[in-house]
């Protein structure tokens, strides 16, 4: 484990971890947005972008040379090899990401709370990094409502998305922490900051 004993953070689609990362960050803590990491891991100046090019050819590229990601993702959704290639050279480089800027926040600030929002918390392995896990659910009718309204998907086509996923009774199995995320707003920031003030009375820095 990490000497900044980090918290990991996750939840499935429309279930509020956007949210809850958002209340956490706002109350003083350091998150490493394992998403936000992701869609600048093919930024020209990243050895991501280098090692895409070499695996996918210069074909993948605008002509400013920056990568075209419709073209990259038309290729690897239509073949499980180049999927798996492609995540072996983007896991890797959030992962590094995430542990070097933990290390310089609590560098900067020991006292501070470092905590790891990754959707794929358990799936990839981040739950054996962290002191403890947090998961957000929601009943599956209301991320279903979230989707449709959010992005104008169909109801189908949202419970595909969440279907998709690790299920959340899975997660929850493995958490230590729970954040049912079913009513209003205030309701979800008065459990959020519940969660928090334990987080920092138990986790050992």
């Amino acid at each position: 484990m990490s000497a900044y004993a980090p918290i990991g953070l996750t939840g499935g689609i429309a279930s509020g971890k956007s949210t809850v990362a958002s209340l956490f960050r706002a109350w003083g803590a350091f998150v490493a947005d394992a998403d936000e990491i992701s869609r600048h891991a093919l930024d020209p100046d990243t050895d991501c972008y280098e090692k895409t090019v070499a695996a996918f050819g210069r074909g993948i590229l605008h002509g400013d040379g920056t990568v075209d990601r419709r073209k990259v993702a038309s290729i690897v959704f239509s073949d499980k090899g180049a999927l798996n290639l492609l995540n072996g050279i983007i896991h890797p480089y959030v992962r590094r990401i995430i542990r070097a800027d933990s290390q310089t926040a609590y560098t900067e600030s020991p006292k501070r709370m470092i905590v790891w929002d990754v959707p794929l918390l358990f799936e990839t392995g981040y739950d054996e990094e962290v002191a403890k896990t947090v998961v957000v659910t929601a009943r599956q009718s209301l991320r279903i409502e979230r989707i449709v309204a959010r992005d104008g998907s169909t109801r189908a086509a949202a419970l595909r998305r969440i279907r998709a996923q690790m299920p959340d009774r899975e997660k929850v199995r493995r958490a230590d922490l729970v954040i049912r995320n079913n009513g209003s707003l205030d309701e979800l920031e008065k459990r959020t900051r519940e969660v928090f003030d334990e987080l920092l009375e138990t986790v050992d820095r």
